[in-house]
C-alpha cells in the first residue's frame, strides 16, 4: 500500500530542512522515504553522520496536510507510547514538520494470530488512553465523514453489492450513521489499517500516522480495522468478542460497517490510483461480507 512517490525532505524548502538539522543536531546525510501509505506528503526516516536518526513528517498548510502534521503533533502527549514519541515540532513559513523517534520494525503485511493477541492489548490501552479528548479542536468523525456516505439508497441501485440482505437495510442503517456515532467522545485515529501499524522486532505493535482531530465511539477504530485482519484470514466477529469492546451493540456495528461499505464499495469504482482503488475494493468486500453475515442473522 503505497503513494507513487513520496515527496523528500531534500526536496522542501531550505527552512525545513534546517529546522530537521537543528533538530537532529547535524546536517542529514541520509534519508529514506517511507513505502507505505497514501498521502503525499514527507514522511521519512533522516539519518545524521553521527548516526542520529529521527522520523520526519512535512507539508504544508492549506491542502489538508499540513494541517494533519499539526494534528499528530497535538496528539501526541495523548497516544503516548502507543505511538512513536514526538522529539519537536515547528513551524517553517507555511509548513509543518514534526519529528519522530524511529520505531525499529515494519510496516504489517499479514496480521499473524500473534499480532490479533497483541492487537487486543493494544485495543485495551487506547480505551483507557483515548476514552476522552482533553484536545482543542475536536470534532464528530462522524460528521466529518457524511460527505463521503456511499448513499446505499441509490447506490445499491447503480452498483448492487455482493450481499445477501435488502440494500434498503443498508440505507436504513446509513441513515443511524450520525446518531450512533457522533455522540462518542473518545480520541479517533481514523485510518487503522496495516500500513499504519508498526511490527517491532519482539512483536509489539505501534500505531502511527495519527493525523485527524476527531472522536467517535471508542470502539469505531476497532470495527474499521477489523475487515484488514479479515483480509488475512481472522473472523472480525470471533476477534471483536475476545476485545474490551466484545459488549458493543450488534445495531451499533452494523450502523458503522453500513456506513463504512457504502464510501468504500463507491469509491473502488472511481477513475485513477490502482493501489488506492484495489485497497478500496478489498476494504469494501471485507466489510459487506461481514455486515451481511450479521444482518442474516436478523
Amino acid at each position: 500500500m503505497s503513494v507513487d512517490r513520496r515527496p523528500l525532505l531534500s526536496e522542501a524548502p531550505d527552512a525545513v530542512r534546517d529546522w530537521v538539522a537543528g533538530l537532529l543536531g547535524e546536517p542529514v546525510v541520509v534519508e529514506r522515504a517511507a513505502e507505505a501509505g497514501f498521502t503525499p506528503s514527507i514522511a521519512s526516516v533522516v539519518n545524521g553522520r553521527s548516526g542520529a536518526r529521527l522520523f520526519v513528517k512535512a507539508a504544508p498548510i492549506g491542502n489538508g496536510l499540513g494541517e494533519a502534521v499539526e494534528a499528530g503533533t497535538a496528539l501526541a502527549e495523548t497516544v503516548g507510547d502507543l505511538g512513536p514519541r514526538l522529539a519537536g515540532a515547528g513551524s517553517c513559513g507555511e509548513w509543518r514538520v514534526a519529528a519522530y523517534e524511529v520505531v525499529d520494525g515494519t510496516a504489517v503485511e499479514e496480521w499473524t494470530t500473534a499480532d490479533v493477541d497483541e492487537l487486543l492489548r493494544v485495543t485495551a490501552r487506547m480505551r483507557e488512553r483515548l476514552a476522552s479528548g482533553p484536545i482543542e479542536g475536536v470534532r464528530p468523525y462522524a460528521d466529518d465523514f457524511v460527505p463521503l456516505l456511499g448513499d446505499w439508497a441509490t447506490l445499491g441501485v447503480s452498483r448492487p453489492p455482493p450481499i445477501s440482505v435488502p440494500v434498503a437495510r443498508l440505507a436504513e442503517l446509513e441513515a443511524r450513521w450520525t446518531a450512533v456515532l457522533a455522540p462518542g467522545v473518545a480520541l479517533h485515529h481514523g485510518d487503522l489499517r496495516r500500513d499504519n501499524v508498526i511490527r517491532e522486532p519482539e512483536g509489539r505493535l505501534r500505531i502511527v500516522d495519527w493525523t485527524h482531530l476527531w472522536t467517535a465511539p471508542g470502539w469505531t477504530d476497532l470495527i474499521r480495522l477489523l475487515p484488514d485482519l479479515a483480509l488475512c484470514g481472522h473472523d472480525p466477529e470471533a476477534v471483536l468478542r475476545r476485545s474490551c469492546w466484545r459488549d458493543t451493540p450488534d445495531e451499533h456495528v452494523n450502523v458503522a460497517l453500513a456506513g463504512l461499505a457504502g464510501r468504500a464499495w463507491r469509491d473502488c469504482a472511481l477513475p485513477g490510483g490502482s493501489r488506492l482503488r484495489s485497497m478500496q475494493r478489498e476494504q469494501a468486500e471485507q466489510l459487506l461480507s461481514w455486515l451481511d453475515s450479521l444482518l442474516r442473522r436478523e
